[in-house]
């Protein structure tokens, strides 16, 4: 009877240590990131935004993008992550069952191979406003979600099964956008977004629920297998701001709300062997938390009219899986086995992490469209402390390096993006991570109440590759029916109806140019003045002729001054330079000069109409 009592409460723990693993893959920390322009400059892209993934990484930038796009992306992520346990086997080398004991632990690794990380958007301003976008998009946190290590490793089981065996799960965001344009150097966004949870976990549990039953501490015949399939679905929001106020500078804001998923499903065991019993698949529920991200970015442009010809970016992220995730996330078994209402809660502990990330482009435009050339470099800080050290996620503190190429033309774009990422190197030797055993209520004790071996004790070293591919149509401009916008900063945006002033080069060219016509008017102005005086010397010698009489004087002063009509020629600036008007100016008192004809008498004004006394 205590046997079949120990077979039964075999059962329990297989689920436990079943949610163990997809809450801390569901929790998550993200590796930078989506999108394959953005991971090929270092992550920044949070005070740039300018593709379809805005609505990942800054919601606000979206209003800037015109026409209507299809973007398709995909990062391809390669894992290595291997863990060395520190000790022996606890098994006896004598047993027939467990030939392995005393033997150092091997190392295991994950061999869960690559995962595709999609992320699909499609934007559109329905061909009419200037100041608004809206926005559909799919899309998964950067994050591994198909992490496999092995259940036996040189004919030895794995030292790391009662920690993590295989997870094949993901997290999806359906989200919808829109962004506004306040005005043309400020921009706002929000978005919704739906998240959908599928969680599929295989573990290790280990039992030891009567005296007897388990030789030793890790004894292989007492572990069982247990698999999770559960789904969930919750909701978050999220909303950005980006600020433009001169071409060369930019800067963004982007914050994404927490959500809580609760997934519901099923649990199966296999059970051990030293309690070979018949159990039937249970209901789970899991409880989680995703935590609140919040991005901060800012970027220096350089312009060359309206073409940006380079940029650099810094930017900030802060995940909050500290409050998001506490102690760990909850687990409830309403039945399995004898048990009923069973509550436990997964230990985790994690920290709140933080990025930091700097990065830019240049661009040149080559073979009839723009090529861009990017780079950029990252450190994430760790999200767990040494003892709370486990295999479900890589939580530990990374670097690293990225590079990225592109090409523009004709409203089709193509980026590609590399990212090597290595993960600092841990050795744990305070380890806080033990089995949990059912049968003492999931206490980490034998059925003597004596203390489970640690399990997280070793040497930890992860690696991940980064490869990103994407697509972005614009099909406005691929039609040849591009629209120009009315709305905008012309200093550096085509905008129709509000042309771009000239470079500041030509502008005080052009001042000068005005300037020196002023003055070029005012001395010519002066000159004239001048020359009107000078005709009116000369009456004296008109007195002395008694046929000069009065009312005939005005008419001798206007002949000269058509040179006045000259200013309809002020705006020709080309023609005012080389002017030679100046030099007649001096012509009237000249006039008179010349010795008279011999038939008119030397007195005689030569403006006058009058001849010898005929007026």
């Amino acid at each position: 009877m205590p046997q079949k009592h120990g077979r039964l409460l075999a059962a329990a723990p297989f689920a436990l240590v079943t949610l163990t693993a997809p809450a801390a893959l569901a929790g998550g920390f993200e590796l930078p990131d989506q999108g394959a322009e953005a991971l090929g400059r270092g992550a920044t892209f949070t005070a740039k935004a300018d593709d379809p993934t805005a609505v990942y990484y800054n919601v606000a930038g979206l209003a800037r993008q015109r026409g209507t796009k299809l973007y398709l992306s995909g990062n391809l992520q390669l894992q290595s992550f291997k863990f060395t346990r520190t000790g022996t086997f606890p098994d006896n080398p004598d047993n027939p069952e467990t030939p392995w004991g005393g033997a150092r632990f091997p190392t295991v690794s994950n061999t869960g191979g690559p995962f595709l990380l999609p992320f699909i958007a499609a934007t559109t301003d329905f061909h009419t406003f200037d100041r608004f976008t809206f926005a559909v998009a799919a899309f998964g946190p950067s994050a591994v979600g198909n992490r496999t290590f092995p259940l036996g490793v040189q004919g030895a089981p794995a030292s790391s099964r009662y920690d993590y065996v295989q997870s094949r799960s993901s997290i999806i965001y359906p989200t919808a956008a829109g962004a506004f344009r306040v005005t043309p150097w400020l921009d706002v966004g929000v978005a919704a977004h739906l998240v959908l949870g599928s969680f599929d976990q295989t573990t290790v549990g280990y039992t030891d629920a009567a005296a007897g039953l388990c030789k030793n501490a890790e004894y292989e015949p007492c572990d069982g297998r247990s698999t999770l399939t559960a789904s969930g679905k919750t909701f978050t929001a999220s909303g950005g701001v980006l600020v433009r106020p001169t071409p060369e500078v930019q800067f963004g804001i982007n914050f994404r709300g927490p959500a809580s998923i609760r997934a519901l499903g099923d649990v199966t065991s296999q059970p051990p062997k030293a309690a070979p019993i018949e159990i039937r698949p249970g209901k789970a529920q899991l409880d989680l938390a995703l935590p609140w991200v919040l991005r901060l970015g800012g970027r220096y442009i350089g312009m060359d009219g309206k073409f940006e010809v380079w940029d650099l970016e810094l930017d900030a992220t802060y995940e909050a899986w500290g409050s998001a995730q506490g102690e760990g996330p909850k687990v409830f078994i309403p039945e399995l086995g004898p048990y009923k209402n069973v509550e436990t809660t997964v230990l985790h502990k994690y920290n709140s992490t933080f990025s930091v990330r700097g990065g830019g482009a240049f661009n040149f435009e080559e073979f009839d469209g723009v090529i861009s050339l990017r780079g950029g470099a990252f450190f994430d800080s760790s999200a767990t402390e040494y003892k709370y050290t486990r295999l479900d996620f890589d939580t530990l503190t990374k670097i690293g390096v990225t590079l990225g190429a592109g090409y523009r033309r004709s409203g089709v774009a193509v980026n590609f993006a590399y990212a090597a990422i290595p993960s600092l190197v841990r050795k744990v030797a305070d380890g806080d991570i033990r089995p949990i055993n059912a049968a003492k209520g999931g206490r980490s004790v034998d059925s003597g109440d004596k203390p489970l071996p640690v399990i997280n004790n070793g040497e930890y070293k992860g690696f991940t590759q980064s490869f990103g591919l994407s697509v972005e149509v614009t099909f406005d401009t691929l039609l040849g029916a591009p629209r120009k916008p009315t709305f905008g900063d012309p200093a550096y945006e085509d905008v129709d109806g509000a042309p771009a002033p000239e470079p500041k080069k030509d502008e005080s060219a052009d001042e000068k140019e005005k300037s020196e016509e002023k003055s070029e008017e005012k001395s010519e102005e002066k000159s004239e003045e001048k020359s009107e005086e000078t005709p009116t010397r000369p009456p004296p010698a008109a007195k002395k002729s008694e046929f000069n009489f009065g009312p005939k004087k005005p008419e001798s002063k206007k002949p000269e001054p058509p040179r006045k009509p000259e200013p309809p020629r002020k705006p020709d600036p080309p023609k005012k330079k080389p002017e030679t008007k100046k030099a007649p100016d001096p012509e009237p008192p000249k006039k008179p000069d010349p010795p008279p004809p011999p038939k008119k008498p030397p007195s005689a004004d030569p403006t006058s109409e009058c001849k010898w006394g005929e007026c």
